[in-house]
């Protein structure tokens, strides 16, 4: 879709003084537009954010009715799934306990109320535990006992479970309570190999844990301080994988627009990330773009850090992030050169860095390509190779379409992003 009704909706989510004044521009959207407006919440993550902030503001009434009632029983729908979500993750937690295994709860519900005021209120399509090396196995028979399958990943920290249940499409049958979901469990955070992006390996640990409570819940989850940088972590991943939901810097402005005052977190977290110059330039990266996204107001702290910033990825924030931010969702669906891959720029800066944090040897290996892991998956299931819907969830077609004119465009952008280094470096220089 065009970005500019996407970019009003963004607007008016924000945490700027004027976000509200968007409102009469919402009210010219056609009709046309609010349907491919009601596409982009759904993909981006936002839908129910939106639907709450309309709420809070008596504005409800600018929607036309049926997106409007969709929204609702979208709604409606995601927090029967939250319940359904929440009573597994209960049965998990004591069943993981019980085993013996050292966890610690990570994303999903943790992120309340923090980066998200309620659970319902974000799609939540997994479960992630960070577990150390020793527990993996016992995690593992944990979850296959309680029906979950392993299913083949391209990183080699993660091991992924998933609980058998119909394909979900892209439509609203994804919130409904018996939509597939995934258990993941993750001995590291960041894997090398997957990105050739260097970091601190084991920088978050089961053992630097505080007890969580949530909805009467109780389990060990990550210090605060560690919480936002596994946040920032968790974005760069996806940013460096050329697709991210725009809810990822929503929920880091909302605990921006929370926390940005706020001197002894920030000295918590500059402590933490003293020892890695990439991990705070990821903080810098993150938090500006979702400063420039919804107008969250950045800590001293993180301008301190900007100044610091290395120059080609100071070019692609003010040249390319926006942009970036607002390419089309999902990334197979067809436009005219798709901007997604315009994000290799940005990973490229960090690719193969000759600072503090290196790469374990041996590790670096390309993902897994989709192709492999179709024939995973028949490897796993031979009846696949004969399942005429399967192949069509494969969307083979529009995936090349996709990843030939993104390439296209890429390779179009090089020349002009020279350039902006040039002038950047002249002007530093100058």
């Amino acid at each position: 879709m065009k970005s500019e009704p996407a970019e009003k909706v963004a607007h008016f989510l924000g945490f700027s003084s004027d976000a509200h004044d968007s409102l009469p521009a919402l009210r010219k959207l056609s009709r046309r537009e609010w349907r491919r407006v009601a596409q982009w919440l759904d993909d981006s993550g936002l839908a129910f954010y939106f639907l709450q902030r309309l709420k809070d503001v008596g504005a409800t009434d600018e929607l036309p009715i049926e997106i409007l009632s969709q929204l609702e029983r979208d709604f409606a729908a995601n927090e029967l799934r939250t319940a359904n979500l929440a009573h597994r993750f209960a049965v998990l937690n004591k069943r993981l306990d019980c085993a013996g295994v050292a966890f610690a709860v990570v994303k999903g519900f943790s992120l309340t109320p923090d980066f998200c005021p309620s659970a319902p209120l974000r799609y939540q399509g997994d479960i992630d535990y960070l577990v150390d090396a020793e527990s993996l196995l016992a995690a593992s028979r944990v979850l296959i006992d309680e029906g979950y399958v392993p299913k083949q990943c391209n990183s080699s920290k993660q091991s992924v479970f998933v609980l058998l249940a119909p394909q979900p499409s892209r439509q609203s049958d994804k919130y409904s309570a018996g939509a597939p979901h995934a258990v993941e469990l993750h001995t590291d955070m960041w894997d090398i190999g997957l990105h050739g992006v260097p970091m601190l390996t084991d920088f978050f640990s089961v053992k630097r844990t505080v007890t969580k409570h949530w909805n009467g819940l109780v389990f060990p989850a990550l210090a605060e301080e560690d919480a936002f940088l596994l946040q920032v972590i968790h974005a760069c991943h996806h940013l460096f994988t050329l697709w991210i939901r725009m809810s990822c810097f929503f929920e880091i402005a909302y605990f921006l627009n929370r926390r940005a005052g706020d001197v002894d977190f920030w000295r918590r977290v500059e402590e933490r990330a003293a020892g890695s110059m990439v991990l705070r330039e990821f903080v810098v990266i993150v938090s500006e773009l979702a400063s420039q996204l919804f107008a969250a107001p950045l800590p001293s702290l993180i301008r301190t850090w900007s100044a610091d910033l290395r120059p080609g990825a100071r070019v692609w924030i003010e040249h390319y992030a926006r942009p970036w931010a607002f390419c089309e969702l999902p990334v197979y669906e067809f436009s005219l050169f798709p901007r997604s891959k315009l994000a290799l720029f940005l990973r490229q800066q960090y690719e193969d860095n000759s600072g503090i944090d290196k790469p374990e040897p041996g590790t670096k290996r390309p993902p897994m390509s989709r192709l492999a892991h179709m024939a995973a998956a028949i490897r796993s299931d031979p009846s696949l190779a004969f399942n005429r819907a399967w192949w069509k969830r494969q969307l083979l077609i529009q995936r090349g379409v996709f990843h030939f004119l993104s390439r296209l465009r890429y390779l179009c952008e090089i020349p002009r992003w020279r350039w902006l280094n040039r002038k950047g470096v002249r002007t530093v220089t100058g």
